[in-house]
């Protein structure tokens, strides 16, 4: 009987179409490894490189006050200003500026405070004497140019941003 051998296969194409399949395999495991390696250390260089920009943009977006109350000192030109850092960051601020709405008369020009703002704590910033420019009658409040005028107050902070409001004298 010559059919003991018949159940293999004559046909040796399959060997070989599974030898090239597996070299097949191989070439691109390893060109798509190489790839894929090479993407991830430029990933992982990116966000290495977005870690030192990000921090100091995103605190300024983190940082905010608000204007609790403001106080016109009946008979001087003192002024005191509560403030309250609401914001997730603390703030450092730098300077304020007071300009009469009115007549754009600068009353306050780019005062220094450097005062500190921890998160969610408020501030008391008190202005007078040769901060506060009042050239009119007895240079106080209670005058009636100063006593009925509106006055935008900004405030400066370390990282650069600035917030406003705009109060007047005697809630008038």
């Amino acid at each position: 009987m010559s059919h003991g051998l018949s159940y293999f296969p004559k046909n040796r194409r399959a060997v070989s179409q599974i030898v090239g399949s597996v070299a097949i395999l191989g070439i691109v495991a390893s060109v798509g490894s190489v790839i894929l390696f090479n993407g991830m250390e430029s990933i992982s260089a990116f966000t290495y490189d977005l870690s030192f920009h990000e921090a100091s943009k995103n605190q300024i977006h983190r940082e905010d006050i608000v204007f609790e109350h403001i106080r016109f000192e009946p008979g001087t030109n003192n002024l005191e200003i509560d403030l309250i850092n609401v914001g997730t960051v603390d703030s450092d601020i730098s300077t304020i500026t007071i300009v009469n709405i009115d007549n754009q008369e600068i009353v306050a020009n780019w005062v220094d405070i450097n005062q500190f703002i921890q998160i969610k704590d408020n501030q008391r910033i008190s202005l007078g004497g040769t901060d506060i420019l009042l050239p009119l009658g007895s240079g106080t409040w209670d005058e009636s140019v100063y006593r009925d005028a509106n006055y935008k107050i900004s405030l400066t902070t370390v990282r650069g941003n600035f917030f406003t409001t705009i109060a007047s004298p005697y809630n008038t």
